[in-house]
């Protein structure tokens, strides 16, 4: 049978697509269609003369910076406003009360906890560092089932699981009873954080994900916020003084509102797209999650198994070698503020009252929240491309306040400049970070989670020993080792956010050439056609 030149052109064109997706994608995209290009629902918009001089408004403008979903089809915008409020209420509630159990132990150390047990040196480290090592054995395990099995049992569970181990940390008798329960504590929180940074990353597009990511962190913020108020208003209550030790009635309050919150996860969280149960997403609702998945040429099959092979791909990436490190960086820079000098330094240095060290360190995290919520709707609304920047000027600020403190003979208002340089800028580089994770890697869900758990295990394992040898507890709150410590990183910081920053933008020309390679291929068939 003889071929026609015309079927001999539109055979050469798709070896041509075949070659230069799989050179595009080298690990390969798996989705639902065997065509990728198939549309899940049609949600494209006419640009009509009207529609377009409408987009021009400074009106259109200002609103879409506001809400990103206002620039999108009407089916869009309720479906959107569907995750946001389930999604986002549950990833939140979820993290406050996990960032309230994680770091109530710095708010009872200086509220009668290290008299209590009659601790002395290092005893608070050993008891960050043991919840550290619970967390970092935790993290791989807890992810890979997450990755297997439906998201919202088993993020539910363990938000039950941290709760009862909070409640628990009233019945010790000495610390080494605390040093137990922090280890599981660790243990049971492990898989959350990482787990949540996947899940969101795997529902939002680049324009949307940075201020998801942040409404997410400054929920833990918020925990800072209120534990320092909350452990206020129990030490000036009559009825905190009977029973329990005022300390522990912040324990029994943190861990007694993990139950219902845990119980809210079950019925709310959506999985992934490709997996979603959720009662509030109908049969459209479903099409439109997988076809803004397909629109951004993310994965869609989210349930591939994990074989030795494909780990190994994950290594001769960059990525893997890069994100970890410059997350590192930022998580270390906080070490100042989660070692309580702050708070020491008014107690101690300053001679202030309870009320007020326990009152003005809510600046840092109310700040830090306002901050975080400007600069991610500020980054989405520019696609991500401010990434770099936003980052490098957050370290720039967290190294002059730690060089700062590290000289200690400062002028007071400098020092409180300080402690507020670091923890406010601070409050947006979690999301800044994940984002970028989540948006670099969504063509590849596995090596996306994958990295995602590293990054935030790594940074984990350096803060189960960075403490110990950087701020000794016996020079609080005059961490001169610590805060020059702080500064380096920092600086490391700068320096990896401008590596990263040039390694996608290599990429991105890298794809760009064989997109054009691929048309060139295409044209020179037809014209051979021709």
């Amino acid at each position: 049978m003889t071929v026609s030149k015309k079927d001999q052109a539109i055979n050469e064109i798709n070896e041509v697509s075949s070659t230069d997706h799989a050179e595009l994608n080298k690990v390969g995209d798996i989705v639902i269609h065997e065509d990728p290009t198939i549309k899940y629902i049609d949600l494209d918009i006419e640009f009509t003369p009207q529609e377009i001089e409408r987009r021009k408004t400074l009106k259109f403008k200002i609103l879409t910076f506001l809400w990103d979903g206002y620039n999108k089809h009407e089916l869009e915008k309720k479906f959107l406003i569907k995750l946001d409020w389930f999604l986002l209420s549950s990833a939140c509630c979820g993290y406050f009360v996990k960032a309230l159990n994680q770091n109530n132990i710095g708010t009872a150390y200086v509220n009668g906890m290290k008299e209590h047990y009659s601790m002395y040196g290092n005893q608070y480290n050993y008891m960050s560092t043991l919840f550290t090592v619970g967390y970092i054995i935790g993290a791989f395990p807890s992810n890979l089932i997450l990755h297997r099995i439906s998201a919202r049992y088993y993020l539910a569970g363990l938000e039950l699981f941290w709760g009862i181990i909070t409640v628990l940390l009233i019945t010790p008798k000495s610390i080494n009873g605390i040093y137990a329960l922090r280890f599981l504590l660790g243990l049971t929180e492990a898989g959350y954080f990482p787990g949540l940074e996947y899940l969101i990353g795997s529902w939002y597009s680049k324009e949307e994900l940075t201020k998801r990511s942040a409404y997410f962190a400054c929920a833990g913020s918020a925990a800072s916020l209120v534990s320092g108020p909350l452990q206020q208003a129990i030490l000036s209550s009559g009825w905190a003084q009977n029973y329990l030790k005022p300390f522990q009635w912040m324990f029994v309050f943190d861990g007694v509102i993990s139950v219902p919150i845990a119980l809210y996860t079950l019925f709310t969280d959506p999985n992934t797209p490709s997996t979603t149960t959720a009662f509030y997403f109908n049969e459209t609702d479903k099409r439109i999650a997988l076809e803004r998945r397909r629109r951004i040429g993310a994965q869609l099959n989210t349930r591939s198994k994990y074989t030795l092979k494909k780990l190994k791909s994950f290594f001769n990436t960059w990525h893997i070698w890069v994100f970890p490190w410059l997350f590192v960086t930022f998580n270390n820079s906080y070490t100042p503020i989660s070692q309580q000098s702050f708070q020491l330094w008014m107690k101690n240095d300053l001679k202030l009252t309870s009320y007020q060290y326990n009152i003005y360190p809510t600046g840092l995290s109310g700040g830090g929240i306002g901050l975080a919520i400007f600069v991610a709707y500020l980054n989405d609304y520019f696609k991500s491309r401010l990434n770099a920047i936003l980052l490098v000027i957050m370290y720039t600020f967290v190294m002059f306040s730690a060089i700062s403190l590290a000289i200690w003979d400062i002028p007071k208002g400098l020092h409180w400049f300080a402690y507020f340089g670091i923890g406010i800028p601070l409050a947006y580089g979690q999301s800044m970070i994940y984002s970028w994770i989540n948006t670099t890697l969504a063509h590849d869900d596995m090596k996306r989670n994958f990295i995602v758990v590293c990054t935030n295990t790594l940074a984990y394992i350096t803060t189960a020993f960075v403490p110990l040898l950087t701020y000794n507890q016996k020079k609080a709150p005059r961490f001169h080792i610590g805060f020059r410590y702080t500064a380096s990183i920092a600086g490391l910081g700068i320096f990896l956010t401008l590596v990263t920053n040039f390694l996608l933008r290599r990429d991105s020309n890298r794809e760009r050439a064989l997109v054009e390679d691929k048309s060139e291929k295409e044209s020179l068939a037809l014209d051979n056609y021709v």
